[in-house]
Order: C-alpha cells, then structure tokens, then sequence
C-alpha cells in the first residue's frame, strides 16, 4: 500500500471517527420520545395475535402420549385434559402448557417452544422509531444509534415503500441500541387470558387480527418481523 493511500485510509477513518464523537456528544442531555400509549397498544396487539395464531398451530398438533393419530384439537373435542398442570382443562392455558411430543429430559411444551417470545419484547420502540423514519427526524435515528446516518451498516433486505435503505438501516441500529437497554417484561399471561376456552379461540384471533397502519408496518420491518397472514380459524 502506498504511503499516499495509507494517508487517505487514515483519514477517512478519522473522519468517521470525528462523526461518531459528534453524535455521541449530542447524547447529553437527550431526551428519547416518548413512549405512547399507540405504541405500548401497538406492541401488545402484536404479541396478542401473533400468541394466539401460535396456539391455533398447536390446536392441530399431534397430541403428545395419546397412543393414536389424535391432534391437540380432537382430544380437546372430547374433553380431555392436554397438559399435566392444574390449568383447567380445555383452556388456552392447558393447550399452551400441552407436552409438544418430546419425551424425556428434551421433553417440552408448547410454551417452552414458543421462540417468537423474545422477538415481542419492546416493540414499542420499534413504533417510535418508525414514527421517526416517517416524520423524518434523522437527528433522533442518529443519537439513538449511536452513528450518523452516513456511516449506518446498510442491510440491503430492509425496504419499506420508497424510504431510503440507509434510513432503515439507521433506524434498524437504533432499534437494537434501545433493546440493549430494554428491561424485559413480556408476560403471555398479561397479553392472552389463559382460562379461555379453546373453542373460543378463532373467535380471539379473529378479533385479534386487524389491518396494519402504516407506521405499525414500518416498526415490523424495523423490528425484523412481519404482519400475521389473515385466515379465516375455525374450530
């Protein structure tokens, strides 16, 4: 490498250097938008259909230990009890605490199989990020990220209408920074009411689904998620 080049490489990295330095220092003092109470709905509509659509898929599921072809749903028919827990038998919860098929020390259940749980768990953010993109505020993308927007990793898989793929991939940044903070406090029994019935249950996830608005489509894409297909579920 010439000495020229080297010049060059040193100052560039300098350069961005000197821009993170810039929006790090913007951080005193910020103060992050406002979680509100469209955001916090938006986060527990998310959890709430996509728990609900979960249980509908284990409805059909082979029914553990029941010695024939019988699903989750046919023993549920007859008034058989799903899990061994003192959840009431034929209720969501019973279904949620079922034993998926495994058997001994891999033995799960379906609430232990639930892998989507993690990715619920401030989604508020993802919303207030997206109103954000959409308003245009680069500056707040920025001091949540860390980055300016000139040097955010861009992920060439984000796209949302015509917003710029560098934004996304600000705000993508951003999203992780907040949750790097976020304290956990996903709770399935405070989004889904566990003593329902299970033949209750299309009626609760037809409710439950709904037409995304624009900036709920756009903190999904932000968050790496995506809206729940419509169905019609039927018990």
């Amino acid at each position: 490498m010439s000495s020229l080049h080297r010049a060059g490489n040193q100052e560039a990295v300098a350069a961005r250097r000197a821009r993170i330095d810039a929006v790090l220092a913007r951080r005193s003092g910020f103060v992050p938008p406002e979680t509100t109470a469209a955001a916090l709905r938006f986060a527990a509509d998310y959890a709430r259909v996509n728990l609900l659509t979960y249980l509908y898929d284990a409805l059909d599921a082979p029914a553990a230990g029941a010695g024939s072809p019988e699903t989750n749903r046919d023993r549920a028919r007859r008034g058989a009890a799903l899990s061994e827990s003192d959840r009431e038998p034929g209720s969501l919860g019973d279904l949620f605490e079922a034993p998926t098929g495994e058997r001994g020390p891999c033995a799960q259940t379906w609430e232990d199989m639930w892998s989507d749980q993690w990715l619920l768990d401030g989604l508020e953010h993802s919303f207030t990020l997206a109103e954000a993109v959409l308003a245009g505020d680069i500056d707040t993308l920025e001091i949540i990220a860390g980055v300016p927007l000139i040097d955010a990793i861009t992920d060439r898989l984000l796209a949302f209408g015509d917003v710029d793929n560098q934004v996304l991939s600000l705000a993508s940044d951003a999203y992780r920074e907040r949750l790097g903070d976020h304290e956990p406090t996903f709770d399935p029994e405070l989004i889904v009411d566990m003593t329902a019935p299970l033949y209750a249950l299309p009626a609760l996830l037809q409710e439950a689904r709904h037409d995304w608005t624009e900036t709920e489509r756009l903190a999904l894409v932000i968050a790496g998620l995506a809206p729940i297909e419509w169905t019609t579920p039927q018990f």
